[in-house]
């Protein structure tokens, strides 16, 4: 059972925490959405799908805020209590300063939990329902490639013209020329289904042009199909990125996969990264307390412990960064990366559990006159 103390800190912590994450993960959604706005717009995608990918890109920017939001409450935390002169308090009162570390460590391992059910499951799953959605938005033709009073090239020989569209699926006023079959069909109106192939207009109330052996040919129809040239296969055949795979994907790639054969080692690189990146949720903190509780105690505040502890964060998630991108290039440094997140936890504790010879201050004995 935690004691009184060690839930009272885990406690001031996470709640900062939530606070925190709340707001950043509404600040990032804010500056994503026009993203995601200009992409339903211009894929023609309902209002839903705006709420569905903001949602499913959450776990992946909240893995990476969720470290550095746990070590910006823990250092705020305990330069509250140290300016309220808690900490004075408590270490009065006999609590060493591996014990007022519990209610960090405590609220960053919990930290580390949440971060790893987020880099081990839920960031890989979002991603491929998130990049399936995009996919299929662009693959939509009628959404992503025809545009209203526009001719637009397909392929290669093939142009259409949209007059208007109607809803997600309904086109008015169709124009559709394949210069390699010598065909211009004109059409009243058309409807875009799924097929087994992939995506076909099928148009009603219109004629087909035919030009054969310098002849015009002309034939009226009620109902056709136009093959708009994407099939099935070219959705299914997309590579799937570092985001999009579970962890045992990362660390072995298909040998088969000619993709995967030339990032092999970025791949494996991304995986350790992130197996290390939920580790963060305890070293960032221990960094801060680290830092906080070395010092001496000063009313005029806890300025420098502070930039310490700030400037120790950023070295180390730097340090993290460009190891990762080094190590798909260069695999020896993945024990760097280890490297990185172990020693500073490790000096850490050794700061806040190191015992530090005190020095008995110099008194002047004077001798009373008889």
């Amino acid at each position: 059972m935690l004691s009184r103390i060690t839930s009272y800190i885990a406690k001031q912590i996470g709640s900062v925490t939530f606070v925190a994450t709340i707001s950043m993960c509404l600040l990032v959604t804010l500056v994503q959405s026009i993203k995601f706005i200009d992409m339903i717009i211009t894929n023609g995608l309902p209002i839903e799908e705006f709420f569905r990918m903001s949602l499913l890109a959450t776990p992946r920017y909240l893995s990476y805020l969720l470290p550095i939001v746990l070590f910006g409450a823990t250092l705020f935390t305990y330069n509250r209590m140290t300016s309220d002169s808690e900490i004075v308090v408590m270490r009065a009162a006999g609590l060493s300063r591996g014990k007022l570390t519990r209610g960090g460590f405590v609220a960053g391992f919990l930290g580390m939990l949440i971060c790893y059910s987020l880099t081990l499951y839920l960031m890989p799953a979002s991603q491929i329902e998130f990049r399936s959605i995009i996919t299929q938005a662009r693959s939509q033709i009628g959404s992503a490639v025809l545009r209203e009073g526009q001719f637009t090239n397909i392929t290669g020989d093939t142009t259409i013209y949209i007059r208007e569209k109607q809803g997600e699926n309904t086109l008015l006023g169709i124009i559709y020329h394949n210069g390699a079959d010598n065909l211009t069909i004109i059409a009243e109106r058309g409807n875009i289904v799924e097929t087994i192939e992939g995506p076909r207009v099928v148009v009603f109330n219109g004629n087909k042009q035919v030009k054969k052996d310098g002849e015009l040919h002309l034939l009226e129809f009620q109902k056709s199909t136009l093959d708009i040239g994407l099939t099935k296969d070219q959705k299914l055949l997309r590579w799937r990125e570092a985001n999009e795979r579970y962890l045992p994907d990362l660390l072995f790639p298909n040998p088969n996969d000619p993709n995967d054969v030339q990032n092999f080692d970025k791949l494996i690189a991304q995986g350790h990264a992130r197996i290390l990146l939920p580790i963060f949720c305890l070293c960032l903190p221990l960094i801060a307390i680290a830092s906080l509780l070395s010092g001496q105690h000063s009313r005029r505040g806890q300025f420098k412990q502070v930039s310490t502890a700030i400037v120790g964060m950023l070295i180390n998630l730097i340090l993290h960064i460009w190891l990762t991108n080094a190590a798909g290039k260069n695999p020896v440094l993945l024990y760097v990366m280890y490297a990185n997140v172990v020693m500073p936890m490790l000096v850490c504790v050794y700061v806040i559990h190191g015992r530090r010879k005190l020095k008995a201050p110099k008194t002047r004995l004077h001798r009373s006159e008889a």
